[in-house]
C-alpha cells in the first residue's frame, strides 16, 4: 500500500468506502427486506412531506404575502353579546392606523363587485374596494404597472383600477401594453394601473381592485359600531402582536370612556384587537388540517415502529455473524458502524423517495378537499418545507434502525456466541422489544379507527339535523347589482325583482319563486344588528336585543317550506311606501316575549328608520352551517323596503339547478339586461358544504386509518412469523410428544392475541382521552365513543387472527424431525 494511504484521513476515506460497499452488498442480498422497509417509510415520509406542505401553503405561508407573520386581521368584539369577528367600522380602522410604534402599514377593504360586458354578455366580476396601502400591507407588487396612490384613493378622483392575473389574461389575453387602458366596470370607465402576480389572493378568489375613496365623514365616531369592513394590519420590524393589542385594549377603554357607562360600546364591552393572518386564512379548512397532521405524525410513527421490526429481526438473524466478528477482533464500536451504516442507505433512500412522493401526495390531497374549501390554494415545495421533512425522515429512519442494534452490541459477546449457536432459544429481550412495536403500532391503528368512527358517527349526525327549511328542490342564483342606480333605487329594486320572479313562476315545471339577502348558508354573505323594543327601555350595562338580518318577498316560507307560527307573513301590499313590517322568529319571539304573543309590537334599529309593526312569527332555521348555530335569532323586513347590494333568487322546481338555469338567466336579461346571475348552484349543496370540513376529516382519516390497519396486519405477520421460527424446535417437540395440530396453532395464536390485546388495552385509553379533547373542538362530537370504539377493536382483533393465523398454520405443518434437525 502506498504511504500516503498510511495516513488516518484516507485509512478514515477507505473505512467509510469499505462499510458502504459492503452494506450496500448487505442490502442487495436481502431484497425483499430492503424493499418492505424503504417503502414503508417512504410511504409514512411522504404522508407528512404533503400534509406539511398542505399546511405551509394554507396555514403558515399563505401565497403572495411577504413576511406573512408581520400581517395581521384586526378584529371586533362584543363580550356580553358573546360576538367575535373580523369586521370593523372606519373609526376602528383609524385608531389602529394611527399606532405608528407598531404599525408599519394599515388598510382597509369592502367586498364588492362589478359586471362587466365580455364576449358579447355579461359577466360578473368579484372585486375589493381597497385603501392605497393595502398592496404595501401584504407585501404584494404588480408584475405590470403599479397600484394606485393614495391621491387616487380619495373621493372624486379619477377611477382606477388593479387587475388580477386572471382576469389580465381572460380579459385582455395577457397583453403587455394593458397599462392606462380602461376596463367597463358596472359601465363605467375604469382606468388600468397594474396587474397583480398570479399568487396574490388578498381577498380570496378577487378578480379586481379599486379604490376604496373614503369620505372624511366616514371617520366620524358616530360610525364607530357599522362593521362592515375589514382591515388589515403589517406590523414594524420588532414590534409584536401582543404590543399592538394592548395599545389597541388603550384605545378600546379611551373610547368607552368618551361614550359613558351606559352606553352601547360600554354595556356591550365592545373592544378591538389583532390576530395574525395565519390564525384566519384558512377558514373552515383549518381544524381538519391540523386533525390530518396529528394523523400523519400517527402513520409515521406506526410506519417507523414497523421498520425497527423489521431491522431488529434482521439484526436478531445476524448474530451469529457479529459473534463470529467479535471473536475475529472486531470492536463494537466497527459493528455498530456498520450498522449505521446500512440504516443511513436506507434511510436515505426512504428520505428521498417520501419527499420526491411529498407534492405528488400534497396535490392530490388538495385535489380531494372539497372544493368550497381548496379553491384557490396551490401547493409549492418550499425548502424550509423539505429540509424539515427530510430531517424529519432521516432522524425517524435512524432512531428505527439504530436502536435495535444498540440492544444487541450492550450484550455480553458469550451471550451472543451462545444465541448465534443455537436458532432454538430466541432472546427473551429481543421479543419483548419487538412485541413492544407491534403493541404500539396496534395501540395506534385502534386510535385512528376510532377517531375515523367518531368523525363518521358525528357527520352522520349533523347530515340528520334538520335546518328549519326544505333544500331538497331548490335552486339559488345571485345577482348582485350593477350600476350605481339599481344600487340605490329602491325602486328599481323592486320592479326589477317583481319581474324575475314573475317571469320565473310563469315557467313550466317552478311551483314557487322568492328573493331573499341574504341567502342562508353562504358563507360569503350575512349579518346582522341591534335594535330597539319601542316601549321597552333598555336597563344599565345592557347592550340591549340583537340578531341577524334578512329581507324577503312574498313567497319566500313557499319555497323554504318555512312553518308560520302566529300572525301573516310579508304580502306584496308590504311596499316602499307602506308601513315598515318585520316578521321575527320563534328564538327572537321566546327570548323578548316569552310569555305573550309579539305581533303589534315596534322594532325600531339605530340607524333612525321608521320603526317596523311585528306582523308574524316563523320558525327558526340555522341560517350558516349544520355544524354549529350562533345565531341569536333572525328578523324579515320586507323586501321593497330596503335597498339591497345583492340579491338572490330562489326558485322551487322538480328539475336540478343546470335545468332551470337557462331560464333564470332568461327572466334576468328580460328584467333587466344590465344584470346577470352568478353561481346559480341548488341550495342544498351550498346546505351540504357547510360540512365539508367535517367530511374531508372523515375521508383522510378513512384513508390513514386503513393504511394504519395494513401496516398492522405486516407487523403482526412479521413478529408471529419471526417467533414461531424461532420456537421451531420447541414445536418439533411438542408434537414428537403427541400435541396436535390445533395445539400448535392455538398456542401460536395465544402469544399474538396477548399482544393485539395488550395493544387495544392502550389504544382504548388513548381514544378516550382523544374522544375528550376532540369534544371540546368540534360539534356534535362524543356520541358514538364506545360504538366506534368496538368497531376498532372488533376490526384490529380480526385482523390479528388473520396475520397471525398463516404462521401458525406454517409452524402446525412442520414435521417433527425436521424441526429437530434444524437445530
Amino acid at each position: 500500500m502506498a504511504p500516503w494511504l498510511r495516513t488516518p484521513q484516507w485509512e478514515f476515506r477507505l473505512m467509510i468506502l469499505y462499510d458502504l460497499r459492503h452494506a450496500l452488498r448487505q442490502l442487495i442480498r436481502l431484497p425483499g427486506f430492503t424493499l418492505t422497509a424503504i417503502l414503508t417509510l417512504a410511504l409514512g415520509i411522504g404522508a407528512n412531506t404533503a400534509i406539511f406542505s398542505v399546511v405551509n401553503a394554507v396555514l403558515r405561508h399563505p401565497a403572495g404575502v411577504d413576511h406573512p407573520e408581520r400581517v395581521l386581521i384586526q378584529n371586533t368584539r362584543y363580550r356580553q353579546l358573546g360576538m367575535d369577528f373580523p369586521g370593523v367600522s372606519i373609526p376602528d380602522y383609524a385608531d389602529a392606523a394611527s399606532l405608528h410604534n407598531q404599525v408599519e402599514a394599515a388598510a382597509i377593504e369592502r367586498d364588492t363587485s362589478f359586471n362587466t360586458l365580455h364576449d358579447g354578455s355579461v359577466e360578473h366580476l368579484s372585486a375589493a374596494r381597497v385603501s392605497s396601502q393595502w398592496f404595501q400591507v401584504f407585501g404584494a407588487r404588480p408584475i405590470l404597472g403599479r397600484t394606485f396612490t393614495a391621491e387616487e384613493d380619495q373621493p372624486n378622483a379619477g377611477p382606477v383600477a388593479v387587475l388580477s392575473y386572471g382576469l389580465w389574461q381572460r380579459a385582455f389575453g395577457g397583453a403587455r401594453d394593458v397599462i392606462g387602458k380602461t376596463v367597463m366596470l358596472d359601465e363605467k370607465p375604469y382606468r388600468i394601473t397594474g396587474v397583480m402576480r398570479s399568487d396574490f389572493d388578498w381577498p380570496r378568489l378577487n378578480q379586481v381592485w379599486v379604490p376604496i375613496a373614503l369620505a372624511p365623514a366616514e371617520f366620524a365616531l358616530d360610525q364607530r359600531f357599522n362593521e362592515n369592513f375589514r382591515a388589515v394590519i403589517r406590523l414594524r420590524p420588532g414590534a409584536s402582536v401582543a404590543q399592538l393589542n394592548a395599545a389597541l385594549a388603550n384605545k378600546s377603554v379611551e373610547e368607552r370612556r368618551r361614550e359613558g357607562t351606559n352606553a352601547f360600546g360600554s354595556s356591550s364591552q365592545w373592544s378591538m384587537y389583532a390576530s395574525p393572518l395565519a390564525e384566519t386564512a384558512a377558514g373552515p379548512l383549518r381544524k381538519p388540517l391540523y386533525v390530518l397532521f396529528g394523523v400523519v405524525a400517527l402513520v409515521l410513527l406506526i410506519a417507523s415502529a414497523n421498520v425497527a421490526g423489521l431491522f431488529l429481526a434482521r439484526t436478531s438473524a445476524r448474530t451469529r455473524e457479529f459473534a463470529i466478528r467479535t471473536a475475529l477482533g472486531a470492536t463494537a464500536s466497527s459493528i455498530l458502524r456498520q450498522l449505521f451504516t446500512e440504516t443511513l442507505l436506507l434511510a436515505g433512500a426512504a428520505t428521498l423517495i417520501g419527499i420526491a412522493a411529498g407534492p405528488i401526495f400534497g396535490r392530490v390531497l388538495l385535489w380531494l378537499i372539497p372544493h368550497s374549501l381548496a379553491e384557490g390554494y396551490s401547493v409549492h415545495m418550499d425548502p424550509i418545507v423539505l429540509a424539515f421533512t427530510a430531517a424529519i425522515g432521516l432522524l425517524t429512519s435512524l432512531i428505527a434502525g439504530i436502536g435495535p442494534a444498540l440492544r444487541l452490541l450492550r450484550q455480553h459477546q458469550s451471550l451472543a456466541l451462545h444465541e448465534g449457536g443455537r436458532s432454538a432459544t430466541a432472546s427473551v429481550e429481543k421479543q419483548r422489544l419487538r412485541s413492544a412495536f407491534v403493541i404500539g403500532e396496534v395501540a395506534l391503528a385502534c386510535l385512528l379507527l376510532t377517531g375515523t368512527g367518531l368523525f363518521l358517527a358525528s357527520l352522520r349526525q349533523l347530515q340528520h339535523i334538520d335546518p328549519g327549511f326544505n333544500p331538497h328542490g331548490v335552486t339559488a342564483a345571485t345577482v348582485y347589482y350593477s350600476g350605481q342606480e339599481m344600487n340605490k333605487s329602491q325602486q328599481r329594486q323592486a320592479t326589477f325583482v317583481d319581474s324575475v320572479l314573475g317571469n320565473l313562476s310563469a315557467q313550466p315545471g317552478v311551483t314557487s319563486a322568492a328573493a331573499i339577502d341574504p341567502l342562508p348558508f353562504d358563507p360569503q354573505q350575512g349579518g346582522g344588528s341591534s335594535f330597539n323594543i319601542v316601549g321597552r327601555p333598555v336597563g344599565p350595562n345592557d347592550p340591549g336585543p340583537h340578531s341577524d338580518v334578512a329581507s324577503a318577498t312574498a313567497d319566500y316560507l313557499k319555497v323554504m317550506q318555512i312553518p308560520l307560527l302566529a300572525g301573516r307573513w310579508i304580502s306584496p301590499e308590504d311596499r316602499a311606501d307602506t308601513e315598515p313590517v318585520v316578521v321575527i322568529d320563534s328564538r327572537l319571539a321566546k327570548k323578548y316575549w316569552p310569555n305573550q304573543s309579539p305581533v303589534g309590537q315596534h322594532l325600531s334599529a339605530y340607524n333612525g328608520d321608521k320603526p317596523a309593526l311585528i306582523i308574524g312569527v316563523v320558525s327558526t332555521i340555522r341560517s350558516s352551517s349544520l355544524e354549529q348555530d350562533p345565531s341569536d335569532g333572525l328578523r324579515y323586513y320586507a323586501f321593497p323596503q330596503a335597498t339591497h347590494f345583492v340579491t338572490n333568487i330562489l326558485v322551487r322546481t322538480g328539475s336540478d339547478a343546470a335545468a332551470i338555469s337557462p331560464a333564470i338567466h332568461r327572466a334576468i336579461a328580460s328584467a333587466d339586461s344590465t344584470q346577470t346571475a352568478s353561481d346559480i348552484q341548488p341550495l342544498e349543496s351550498l346546505v351540504s358544504d357547510s360540512l365539508a370540513g367535517r367530511r374531508l376529516i372523515v375521508d383522510m382519516l378513512a384513508a390513514f386509518a386503513a393504511l394504519a390497519l395494513l401496516l398492522a396486519i405486516v407487523g403482526i405477520y412479521g413478529l408471529i412469523s419471526y417467533v414461531t421460527n424461532q420456537r421451531t424446535v420447541e414445536v418439533g417437540v411438542r408434537m414428537a410428544v403427541g400435541a396436535q395440530r390445533s395445539d400448535v396453532i392455538f398456542l401460536v395464536l395465544k402469544g399474538a392475541l396477548g399482544w393485539v390485546f395488550t395493544g387495544l388495552a392502550i389504544g382504548a385509553v388513548l381514544s378516550l382521552v382523544a374522544d375528550r379533547l376532540l369534544r371540546q373542538s368540534f360539534a356534535a362530537f362524543g356520541s358514538g365513543v364506545f360504538a366506534s370504539l368496538t368497531a376498532a377493536v372488533l376490526s384490529l382483533l380480526f385482523v390479528g387472527l388473520l396475520a397471525a393465523l398463516l404462521p401458525a398454520r406454517r409452524a402446525a405443518s412442520i414435521q417433527p424431525i425436521q424441526a429437530l434437525r434444524s437445530e
